[in-house]
């Protein structure tokens, strides 16, 4: 459980308010989500930037920002916090217990962010996030993501000259949740793969398919 207290004020309520239980959005925490969005953005930018080599460049900084304020992570947060124990939600929402859900509680983190701004300022907005967020920041500082293998491939590409690459599905076999995707890449204007790959779904598929292709290219 994350040690941060959030204090007990009408907006914070209102942040940790789902649509579902409420007859009007401005009783709901979805404007407040609006604008916790964009904050967000903003600290771990600032964070990113004084903590990240200045040689950094800005894809470098774009996934490493991404990795932060992607659902997963705002969600973890938000439970470690007990928002899911907080958040008020509509009884059929509660019923199916949606209130844990990444969604919702990404979201609520969120508004809490702009609660806290509009409440006590941009520093305690900002402390909150570094705070509740202290373990994937460090992370990111420490192993900085490198782009996925689709990212470098079209980023080796072009740095040759060669355009963008270009994905075909090959093959899917299977049936219901045994369906196996066969993908090939290739160059612009080139019919010859450059490697082939198979996953579970198209993305994965061409994942491979991209990671096969790297090998027999130059770094």
């Amino acid at each position: 459980m994350n040690p941060y207290r959030l204090p007990d004020t009408p907006r914070v309520r209102t942040a940790l308010t789902h649509r579902s239980a409420t007859t009007t959005v401005s009783e709901s925490n979805e404007r407040l989500e609006f604008l916790g969005d964009a904050l967000l953005s903003a600290f771990v930018a600032r964070f990113l930037l004084e903590n990240l080599p200045p040689e950094t460049d800005e894809g470098t900084l774009s996934r490493a920002r991404t990795r932060i304020v992607r659902r997963e992570t705002l969600a973890k947060a938000a439970r470690d916090l007990g928002l899911a124990e907080r958040l008020v939600m509509g009884a059929g929402e509660i019923k199916d217990n949606r209130q844990t859900g990444e969604s919702p509680l990404a979201d609520a983190y969120e508004a809490v962010i702009a609660a806290l701004f509009l409440d006590a300022g941009y520093d305690a907005s900002e402390k909150f996030v570094r705070e509740t967020l202290a373990d994937a920041l460090r992370d990111v500082v420490e192993s900085p993501p490198t782009p996925d293998a689709k990212t470098e491939l079209q980023i080796r590409l072009q740095a040759a000259g060669k355009g963008l690459p270009r994905y075909a599905i090959l093959a899917e076999t299977g049936t219901g949740q045994n369906i196996v995707f066969t993908a090939a890449v290739y160059a612009d204007g080139n019919d010859e793969p450059l490697g082939e790959g198979a996953g579970a779904n198209k993305r994965a598929a061409q994942t491979e398919a991209a990671k096969a292709a790297l090998t027999g290219l130059p770094a």
